[in-house]
């Protein structure tokens, strides 16, 4: 059994959940296999790297976290992943209406609205509006599982919202049969290439089925929010990773 411990944004409920109900004690120093990052990143984690330093400090397991979420399209975009245009400024030839605008680095669709202009924005960049989406996918996508054991939900959310978070009125849904379906598969595929090329051991990757049935990636979450219709997925995975031996968590971490 591996001994871990866990850090991650202040306040984070989904932290302490994991901490308190898998028994993986929040970081405070010290000697353990590996740290699991729930969603550390920026400013906040580049001083936890200093205050610890690689001379004492375990094995991070998510250190490669906090990539703005347009460079993240791109970053999958050149995987060949299908993903909605993404754009720091609109052209001439472009309409306002095809498009959106979203924050850089922003958590339950805040800060998304319909684009208003065509120029560069402070903190913020354009997003085409899939306007005949059929419905939106979360995959919670854990390396060190087989991808039959990843669940999938579907979110669903009012016609004339242009985000489905959950304070946009939105709400997940499980996927009964995540194996059984070409487009749920697909999506646990994709999920599995944006974890690698993201270097990223776990995450809540969100993505878009248009009516055509084509999926599109959206962005990966690294502190992925859950409530009690996931919080026994979030759980068991990691009970499965502290059950794992020590050396092959730290082998997990240091890729």
């Amino acid at each position: 059994m591996a001994k871990l411990a866990i850090i991650g944004r202040r306040g984070s409920k989904s932290k302490l959940a994991i901490s308190k109900d898998a028994g993986i004690p929040l970081y405070k120093g010290g000697a353990c296999d590996a740290i699991i990052n729930y969603g550390l990143a920026g400013q906040k984690l580049e001083q936890f790297l200093r205050k610890f330093r690689s001379s004492n400090r375990p094995s991070i397991i998510n250190k490669y976290v906090g990539r703005a979420k347009h460079l993240a399209i791109q970053d999958a975009a050149s995987a060949g992943i299908l993903v909605p245009k993404t754009k720091m400024s609109l052209t001439k030839s472009d309409r306002v209406s095809d498009f959106i605008e979203k924050r850089i680095h922003s958590s339950c669709g805040r800060g998304i609205q319909a684009a208003r202009g065509r120029g560069r924005m402070l903190g913020k960049y354009y997003q085409e509006m899939i306007d005949d989406r059929r419905f939106e996918l979360r995959v919670h996508a854990f390396s060190w599982l087989p991808q039959d054991q990843w669940r999938i939900n579907k979110r669903h959310g009012p016609s004339d919202q242009i985000a489905w978070n959950f304070a946009q009125g939105g709400h997940f849904s499980n996927v009964r049969k995540p194996n059984g379906y070409k487009v749920f598969l697909e999506a646990k595929e994709i999920a599995a290439k944006i974890l690698d090329i993201r270097h990223m051991e776990f995450g809540g990757v969100d993505l878009i089925v248009d009516n055509k049935m084509r999926v599109y990636f959206i962005e990966v979450n690294a502190s992925p929010g859950f409530e009690e219709l996931n919080r026994h997925v979030y759980i068991d995975a990691f009970i499965k990773l502290k059950d794992m031996s020590a050396a092959k968590v730290r082998s997990l971490a240091r890729k």
